[in-house]
């Protein structure tokens, strides 16, 4: 039987998702910056003339001795990941447990 409780937690539910999408998307802008930041010892030059394969090789050069930017950068976004993967699981369940 649909209740006015029930289409509030429905509602509830989409709501959240809004806001986990908000979220999502912040986190991912965040995540394009702290790519970027790798390059950071490129040229301007180099930046704008090289491929993205090549700009990757570039920026190895510079990380290969001390990696910890990059770990950093993947170390972030896992934690990230994980957090929304679990918000996004208990929407579902709370939806699916009824």
């Amino acid at each position: 039987m649909i209740t006015d409780e029930k289409i509030e937690q429905t509602r509830q539910a989409i709501m959240r998702i809004r806001e986990l999408l908000d979220i999502l998307k912040h986190e991912v802008e965040q995540g394009e910056e702290r790519y970027k930041q790798l390059f950071a010892q490129l040229t301007p030059e180099q930046m704008a003339t090289l491929k993205e394969k090549d700009l990757q090789l570039q920026a190895a050069y510079y990380h290969v001795e001390d990696p910890t930017a990059i770990a950093d950068t993947a170390l972030q976004l896992r934690f990230v990941c994980r957090n929304l993967e679990r918000d996004f699981e208990q929407i579902h369940d709370n939806l699916m447990a009824e």
